[in-house]
């Protein structure tokens, strides 16, 4: 459609339809005759000399005509749009968490592909709800040390990005803290009243209570058990001595130095035969790294098979570590509370009391269970002992006397979080 001009008693109008695009407003002339107006002519020198110049004027000046209204205004298209509005900072392993957010109007309906890190292929997807949201309820596996995880949301052509931190430690600690230590503590050291105090505390903090007290033999086998169990060996070693700067002052020191517990009892795809069904039995006791494990793996295996089916037997948690550590009559190792034992499960959903070679064994969820364990990134994979010999075939596990009742499992020292 052609521009056009109108003329009105109050202006002068650049036209387009029945709306005007431009106006110059006519003033009052000061001069001999009453009611003249002007106006000035740039404007109107620009409409007429433009590319495609008005094709008419119509005079309306005296008519008592409406002034027209000016064109409507068209707001600017809306460019697509989605964005993360709910992402928390720390996510446990094996932990479910929800992503939310929102996307523009003309993305209702769409699919939301969610990605991590530099994967090319989407991890889920769900849509855009009426209300212009979505939602992600996810879960991520095990990790070796907590790590920023990058998120990105993708739907139709646009973006937006996140990110949390994973971490395997689900257990509860008290974290880093520095000891400030003048001179070597424990066997042959100086044992400066300070600095004993210091590592005393330390170690009291951290679950060794032997530590406590005034005997410096108890400060002395609670450090060797610290020691040993940051060698990642299972029976005790180490001199019984912090030397200042070296490394078990560095790990004793550090945000994840292992915590002495009492093993769980109960959780997510697991139970404790040795915690909850064998009160005169007390190797209940180990570091909070194999308590984190058997944490991570019941949820595992819960997720991945068992499923909450009660025919299904949890995976039976037995012999860790006596309440101090040390030499047990009942094992070789187990004296540092990071090995523990697996009773096997039964057809019909019990544990224990059964064989590999037995009819009532369950081999199908014991598959299950060795699967959950090895994908603990801090589980040994060589240290798990079992002699099914089909499960040994499929690489499983290792055969080794005296395990045809029962799953042997270590772990290994996960990276130091300063």
């Amino acid at each position: 459609m052609g521009t056009w001009i109108k003329e009105t008693d109050k202006a002068i109008y650049l036209m387009e339809g029945g709306h005007y695009r431009q106006k110059i407003d006519k003033s009052p002339h000061q001069g001999e005759v009453e009611g003249e107006t002007f106006f000035r002519t740039e404007v109107l020198k620009e409409w007429l000399n433009s590319d495609e110049p008005p094709g008419f004027f119509l005079v309306s000046a005296g008519t008592d005509t409406d002034e027209p209204e000016p064109l409507p205004v068209t707001p600017p298209p809306v460019s697509p749009s989605i964005r993360f509005t709910k992402v928390p900072a720390l996510v446990k392993i094996y932990h479910p968490y929800q992503l939310a957010g929102t996307a523009s109007d003309d993305l209702v309906g769409e699919t939301v592909s969610l990605y991590v890190d530099n994967n090319q292929t989407a991890i889920a997807t769900t849509k855009v709800n009426d209300s212009k949201q979505w939602v992600f309820q996810s879960i991520f596996l095990a990790v070796p040390k907590p790590q920023l995880r990058r998120l990105k949301v993708v739907a139709g052509q646009v973006t937006d990005v996140a990110s949390l931190t994973l971490t395997p430690y689900i257990e509860k600690h008290p974290g880093a803290k520095k000891l400030a230590l003048s001179a070597s503590v424990g066997a042959g050291g100086a044992n400066r009243a300070s600095d004993v105090k210091r590592v005393r505390e330390r170690l009291v903090d951290l679950g060794y209570d032997s530590a406590s007290g005034s005997s410096m033999d108890a400060l002395i086998r609670a450090i060797q058990l610290f020691q040993t169990a940051i060698s990642g060996s299972t029976t005790i070693r180490g001199d019984g001595r912090i030397d200042v700067g070296f490394s078990t002052q560095q790990f004793l020191e550090a945000a994840n130095a292992p915590q002495w517990m009492r093993m769980p009892g109960q959780g997510v795809g697991f139970y404790n035969v040795e915690v909850l069904d064998q009160p005169r039995d007390t190797h209940d006791y180990g570091i909070d790294w194999i308590s984190n494990v058997i944490r991570a793996a019941g949820i595992h295996y819960e997720l991945a098979y068992r499923k909450n089916r009660s025919e299904v037997a949890p995976i039976a948690i037995n012999d860790v570590s006596l309440p101090n550590g040390g030499k047990t009559p009942d094992h070789a190792g187990h004296q540092s509370g990071n090995a523990g034992d697996v009773v096997l499960p039964r057809k019909g959903g019990r544990f224990g009391n059964t064989r590999w070679s037995n009819a009532n064994y369950d081999r199908e969820a014991t598959e299950e269970i060795l699967k959950a364990l090895r994908a603990q990134p801090w589980v040994n994979k060589g240290t798990l002992y079992f002699n099914d010999p089909v499960l040994i075939k499929k690489g499983l596990c290792r055969k080794v006397s005296g395990h045809d009742d029962h799953i042997h499992f270590e772990i290994d020292v996960p990276p130091k979080i300063d």
